[in-house]
């Protein structure tokens, strides 16, 4: 078996929610794997923008 540098995480969404993105990661020629991360890094970005950088453990 491979070794992958990312973690998988289970994820359970409304099937409506799930449909969605689905349609905007087709639309952007993207995985939907690929499109949940663009949109959690997003997120991410606007969160720390108005609170402050997350500082993270390194270890991990």
């Amino acid at each position: 078996m491979g070794t992958y540098k990312n973690k998988t995480y289970p994820l359970r969404l409304d099937n409506d929610l799930r449909q969605k993105v689905e349609i905007i990661a087709n639309k952007d020629d993207r995985a939907l794997s690929k499109q949940y991360e663009r949109m959690i890094r997003y997120y991410i970005e606007m969160y720390e923008k108005e609170h402050g950088k997350i500082e993270i453990d390194q270890e991990e």
